[in-house]
């Protein structure tokens, strides 16, 4: 069953700008946005498990589990819980909530609304962009933006980082599958999808928060643009999110320029060339070429790669711990 709420999604590949506008829409009077969520269609993929939601106390275990699966269900620690004060507040938000899936992820949401003394939620998962069809099924009126960023900045910047992908033949197949399933779904929801670069939102923050606004059916509020006063307060604090404590600008666009190899740009560009030239990105080399040994390396620096020590957001030890909580989440619900 849906529900009759107007929900604001954020998704694109990882490291594209969905942290930037998720501070700036957080800073709108009008909305509220936890930490990423996750669950959403973990969740609804496993509804069983809690049996007939009609019964109060079914719809407060699977809230206690939605609490309980967020801090597992991603590679970055919370500072707190996902959403404050929503572990106490189950049997009360329970209670009242409707008796089908969809309306209870709107009353964990609403409480978070009520909280901030804002009047809609939002939700940045950018993993989400493979789950926009069974979003807007849950939330008929949802909207959804979609975030590109040139792909071989994405493999910069993701590379070191704990969550991956390491290698560029795995993080430009990702990067084009992402996309492909935004334009997808844009093509056949084009009222549903706002499609932001993250280029254009550093070089001209104002401008195209104006146009989100537009597109969310929302005033423009100054406060959007003085979101890094504030912002690394807001966030889970691993260093992996510095930029959000300073204006949008762009001295990160082009990165891959200095911080990737020729034979990662190579790689890069061999999968992803068409769909980076689709969206205005310039190629650096006439016709790269995937080699017969680059996806076989790439399996294997994948996994070489996970054990190095010392990754932001987690290290290994803290990538070891997580993986037993996520075993014993699993043991507990079987999924």
């Amino acid at each position: 069953m849906a529900v009759d709420s107007q929900p604001v999604f954020i998704v694109g590949v990882a490291r594209s700008g969905t942290t930037l506008l998720q501070q700036m829409l957080d800073h709108h009077p009008a909305f509220a946005f936890p930490w990423e969520s996750h669950f959403i269609p973990v969740f609804h993929r496993h509804l069983a498990v809690f049996g007939d939601l009609k019964v109060a106390a079914n719809r407060q275990r699977l809230i206690e589990a939605i609490v309980e699966y967020v801090p597992v269900s991603f590679g970055e620690k919370l500072p707190g819980e996902w959403i404050p004060g929503l572990s106490a507040a189950a049997p009360e938000i329970a209670a009242s909530a409707p008796a089908d899936y969809a309306g209870i992820v709107d009353a964990v949401y609403q409480f978070m609304v009520r909280q901030r003394g804002r009047r809609r939620w939002g939700d940045k998962t950018p993993g989400y962009i493979n789950s926009m069809p069974l979003l807007l099924e849950l939330f008929p009126g949802a909207r959804f933006i979609h975030m590109v960023r040139d792909g071989r900045d994405v493999a910069a910047s993701v590379g070191p980082l704990s969550f991956g992908p390491s290698t560029a033949h795995l993080g430009a197949r990702k990067w084009v599958s992402f996309i492909r399933h935004g334009l997808n779904f844009q093509k056949a929801h084009p009222d549903r999808v706002m499609l932001l670069k993250y280029e254009d939102l550093a070089a001209d923050p104002e401008t195209h928060c104006r146009k989100v606004c537009e597109f969310l059916g929302e005033e423009f509020d100054p406060a959007m643009l003085s979101f890094h006063e504030d912002g690394s307060q807001r966030i889970p604090g691993q260093g992996i999110h510095e930029m959000i404590s300073q204006p949008p600008s762009l001295k990160r666009v082009g990165r891959w320029k200095k911080d990737l190899t020729p034979g990662q740009v190579r790689v890069f560009e061999a999968i992803a060339g068409p769909m980076l030239q689709q969206f205005g990105y310039e190629l650096s080399q006439p016709r790269p070429k995937v080699r017969f040994y680059d996806k076989p390396l790439s399996v294997i620096g994948e996994k070489v790669l996970w054990m190095r020590p010392n990754t932001k957001p987690l290290s290994l030890a803290e990538r070891l711990d997580l993986g037993k909580r996520r075993k014993a989440f699993r043991a507990k619900y079987g999924f």
